[in-house]
């Protein structure tokens, strides 16, 4: 079964191309119809996304540090040094 879903953005009745800029033009245009509580849930929605971002981010790094030049088992320990 082959999945048709698309996605179209339309600003005053002209379909958009799909862009960042677009997106967040189409997503600031439907907050006036937003109650407190949709704001609040999606300010707790957008906090939690971004507290896993940053914790993948994190993750990232270290991996990135693992298996970036000077490799962990090549760095020379300062008693290494001495004897060279």
């Amino acid at each position: 079964m082959e999945n048709k879903a698309t996605i179209r953005i339309y600003i005053d009745g002209k379909e958009m191309l799909y862009s960042h800029q677009n997106m967040i033009r189409a997503i600031n245009s439907f907050f006036p119809y937003l109650t407190n509580d949709d704001l609040n849930e999606m300010s707790e929605y957008i906090s939690t996304l971004k507290d896993h971002r940053k914790k993948q981010e994190n993750l990232a790094m270290i991996e990135t540090k693992k298996h970036s030049w000077p490799y962990p088992d090549t760095i020379l320990q300062p008693e290494q040094l001495e004897n060279d």
